[in-house]
């Protein structure tokens, strides 16, 4: 039987991926914005859409990666 770190070092990856996955997201989303040029109330609602799910990759990319280098360092 595997050790239980080795499954945390697996999820840590995995979350890793799903946040620059997210990340590549935003900045396809980012660079659809400024060639769309979008004006008033659109840019607003489309900015913080954009916000939101770069805050969110960031997050779980950040996570993922602590987790990753707790499961390594323990293990």
């Amino acid at each position: 039987m595997e050790n239980i770190f080795t499954y945390m070092i697996y999820a840590g990856v995995a979350l890793a991926g799903l946040g620059l996955i997210g990340i590549g997201i935003s900045v396809r989303m980012a660079l659809k914005m400024k060639k769309d040029a979008p004006e008033g109330q659109e840019a607003k609602d489309r900015m913080q859409l954009l916000v939101a799910i770069n805050t969110a990759a960031l997050g779980t990319a950040f996570i993922g990666l602590g987790l990753a280098a707790v499961g390594v360092l323990v293990s």
